[in-house]
């Protein structure tokens, strides 16, 4: 098993890990408690980490060596959960310690996913990148529908004690496959491997580098807002979670509007989960062959018909299929959107622009969340005419990004393309021997030029020894923007 395949599957089993974690540290509270409030209170430590550790996590990150980020998060996650199953075992933990050492594991987890979008980078390139994104995500959604139905088998078999401890294995495991990694790729880096298999690292900043942590995230959040592809991409995403935020509303609805009993209401989640699995394959295996914009574009817009057909839905089993839609489709928005922007974005500022587009993301994902549930209420508690809204509404803000933000983005990157490959062609085009010299000149010049008056004094060039019947490709000075100037 070479290094990347290693890494994935220890990251598959640190998923499953998260996925216990939904259910038992809420069972051991409500255990020690027997109070619901308590143990609904439980459920909330990966938000609160992303509230505490959300933005200067990324700074911290690129800062430092994001392998030794993951290291450390996975030693302080795997303590975390030895403790708690120590604590039970004794018999003496106090509900608060439980509590802040869930946190504790929350922000652990929040360092970890955000150092974990370098080191994927860093392991896979090309089209293995989306694959490797798909893998994980598929194993993520896995992990939510089986983690908790896992707990259950293991507190019924052996007792909370075994399900606290399976957790922090699971992270032990993921520990162990990180660092044999992280000398892997240190390895390859040295021999010069890295060349081919992987992209090379580097040199982490260290603790000399000089200004803060707070000059450090406004510099990412610079790059976020200039950067017309991520802050497209960012700000598709976020809009369109306030609308998304009614999906949280959908075991209401079962079993307020449709009578579905807990059984049903746990098929309907399983399905959403079953099918953000299928949606993370999908992404992993369309994405190297098809455009990204317009394949987030097209999973927005499946979105909208999901929320559509679950505000429609009659029973069980059609708000079941709809919930599989609607969450499929988001697996593949976001398998392609973390990987376009691990693509776009420069590794130095990886971690910050990701911590960054995630708390955003969060935050219009909560402010979603109340808002449809407000506006379920001045519906007599009727959610239908919400979820449709909502499906509405996504369709006219992803239109409203597209035409706004993405198309603009999309012409200049193509126009971009064009004009790299023309001058591509202007280097070994037979029929203009010289041309190359006189290209060099002009690119040796460009200290004094900027980049499109270097090309524009190329085309002139180009125009004067005849490149348009010279060259076999179809590519022209006319045909690029500009072309005819100075002609």
């Amino acid at each position: 098993m070479d290094g990347s395949r290693l890494f994935l599957f220890g990251q598959s089993v640190s998923l499953l890990g998260d996925g216990l974690a939904l259910l038992a540290i809420p069972l051991l509270v409500l255990q020690l408690t027997g109070s619901p409030v308590v143990s609904a209170l439980a459920v909330a430590p990966r938000a609160i980490g992303y509230l505490i550790a959300g933005l200067p996590a990324g700074p911290l990150v690129d800062r430092a060596d994001p392998w030794r980020v993951l290291i450390a998060a996975d030693t302080v996650r795997m303590t975390v959960f030895l403790l708690l199953a120590l604590a039970l075992a004794v018999g003496r933990c106090p509900v608060a310690v439980i509590l802040c050492l869930a946190c504790v594991a929350g922000v652990a987890g929040v360092f970890f996913e955000t150092a974990l979008a370098v080191a994927v980078r860093d392991v896979c390139t090309g089209p293995r990148l989306i694959r490797a994104n798909g893998f994980l995500e598929t194993s993520g959604q896995l992990a939510f529908v089986a983690g908790p139905a896992a707990v259950g088998v293991l507190v019924a078999a052996a007792g909370q004690e075994a399900t606290l401890l399976a957790n922090a294995g699971t992270f032990a495991v993921s520990l162990v496959t990180v660092s044999r990694t992280n000398r892997w790729l240190s390895a390859a880096d040295f021999t010069g491997a890295a060349t081919t298999v992987v992209a090379k690292r580097p040199a982490p900043h260290g603790t000399g580098v000089s200004g803060s942590v707070v000059s450090e995230f406004w510099s990412g959040l610079r790059y976020l807002i200039t950067s017309p592809v991520v802050s497209g991409i960012t700000l598709l995403q976020a809009v369109t979670n306030l609308g998304v935020g009614a999906e949280t509303l959908i075991p209401f609805f079962a079993c307020e509007r449709l009578g579905a009993s807990a059984a049903l209401v746990g098929l309907v989640v399983a399905g959403g989960g079953i099918g953000g699995a299928l949606g993370a394959l999908i992404a992993a295996a369309t994405g190297p062959r098809m455009a990204p914009i317009p394949m987030c574009l097209t999973g927005l817009l499946l979105m909208a018909v999901g929320l559509a057909l679950v505000g429609l839905a009659p029973g069980v089993l059609w708000l079941a299929v709809a919930n599989a839609l609607l969450v499929g489709a988001s697996m593949v928005v976001v398998v392609v959107v973390r990987t376009l922007r691990q693509q776009v974005v420069p590794r130095a500022l990886l971690g910050r622009v990701t911590s960054t587009a995630r708390s955003l993301v969060l935050t219009a994902t909560v402010a979603g969340t109340m808002l449809t549930g407000l506006l379920t209420r001045q519906c007599g508690g009727n959610p239908r005419p919400v979820f449709i809204g909502a499906g509405v509404f996504v369709v006219m803000s992803t239109a409203l990004v597209r035409v706004g933000v993405l198309g603009p983005a999309a012409r200049q990157s193509a126009q971009s393309a064009h004009r790299t490959r023309f001058l591509a062609r202007i280097a070994v085009c037979p029929q203009l021997p010289g041309l190359r010299h006189r290209r060099e000149q002009l690119g040796d010049s460009r200290y004094r030029w900027s980049g499109t008056q270097r090309t524009a004094g190329i085309i002139r060039e180009c125009g004067a020894h005849g490149v348009e019947r010279g060259c076999s490709d179809g590519l022209s000075p006319r045909s690029l923007p500009g072309g005819d100037r100075g002609a």
